[in-house]
């Protein structure tokens, strides 16, 4: 009997080989699968990356275009009063078919400007607070169409480049 129970201790210890290799068919069944996911998975990906327009994996945002400033001559008018207010203004303007339109209406801009400068006071421009008034009121008398069914020029901004009162 002790040598039956010592064959007893043995098979109990070790396993056969027939049911061993159902066990590790289970596990390279579940590594392939897992390499087949992962590859499917990162196949898919580049498909979708390759797949896009390639407008849209480059779109760079515009620079804005440059701006058109038309520069006038230098006003030297009589202010409202004793003194003499010389000036020089730059307008920003759209585009440069507005700068043609000014350069045509040319005469009418001056004469526009002078009256709206003569009528101010050296009290009323000698703060900043008054010289953006009359840059805001400068930009809305040049707005004004200059011919019936002609469309204004587009001004987006007035700078007094030089301002003296004397």
């Amino acid at each position: 009997m002790a040598a039956a129970s010592s064959k007893d201790s043995k098979e109990s210890n070790v396993t056969p080989i027939s049911e061993a290799r159902p066990r590790s068919k289970k596990l390279l069944l579940f590594i392939v699968a897992g390499l087949l996911l992962c590859a499917g998975g990162a196949g898919g990906a580049w498909w979708l990356m390759q797949s896009q327009p390639p407008t849209q994996q480059a779109a760079k945002p515009q620079p804005p275009a440059p701006p058109v400033f038309f520069d006038l001559d230098t006003f030297t008018v009589n202010l409202a009063g004793d003194r003499i207010l010389q000036t020089t203004i730059s307008l920003q303007v759209g585009k440069t078919a507005d700068t043609d339109q000014l350069k045509l209406y040319l005469p009418q801009v001056k004469s526009r400007l002078l009256l709206l400068l003569s009528a101010k006071t050296a009290d009323q421009l000698q703060t900043p607070g008054g010289k953006e008034s009359l840059a805001g009121e400068i930009a809305a008398t040049l707005r004004k169409p200059y011919e019936k069914n002609l469309t204004p020029p587009s001004i987006s901004g007035v700078f007094l480049t030089s301002f003296v009162i004397q």
